[in-house]
């Protein structure tokens, strides 16, 4: 009786394997679900650093709301302009419906900040619009 059972040792060993190899599945995919999970992160901050680049460079902003400003559809139509260090604000006067809608369609479709938009009905054919474009 003092001796071992070498079938109990045998057991055991086996009981030790599965329980080694059912450790081993299971963090194998932990690692894998978190190397998903790092990689997601990873295009994530890739983008938001493109659109950090992209909508918080200053000068940037400034080239694009002067090329708004002064494009065809625009400038005729620009009454009063001030700019300031952070703030261009222009006022657009004596413009119909169409082009009213027309510019306004140009100025939220471009890529810059807008702060403010206002419209105001002139007469019953003119409208005013004031847009306050940060930089």
């Amino acid at each position: 009786m003092n001796r071992i059972n070498p079938l109990y040792i045998s057991a055991f060993l086996v009981v030790i394997l599965l329980v080694i190899w059912y450790q081993d599945h299971k963090i194998q995919r932990l690692v894998g679900e978190k190397s998903k999970h790092l990689y997601q992160l990873e295009k994530v901050g890739k983008k938001v650093a493109v659109l950090r680049n992209y909508w918080g460079d200053s000068k940037l902003q400034q080239q694009r709301v002067l090329q708004l400003v002064n494009s065809p559809l625009i400038k005729p139509f620009v009454k009063k302009s001030r700019k300031g260090r952070e703030r261009y604000k222009i006022v657009i006067e004596g413009i119909d419906a169409s082009n009213a809608d027309r510019i306004a369609d140009k100025i939220f479709n471009s890529f810059v900040k807008v702060g403010a938009f206002s419209i105001t009905r002139k007469d019953k054919t003119k409208i005013s619009m004031e847009v306050e474009f940060r930089y």
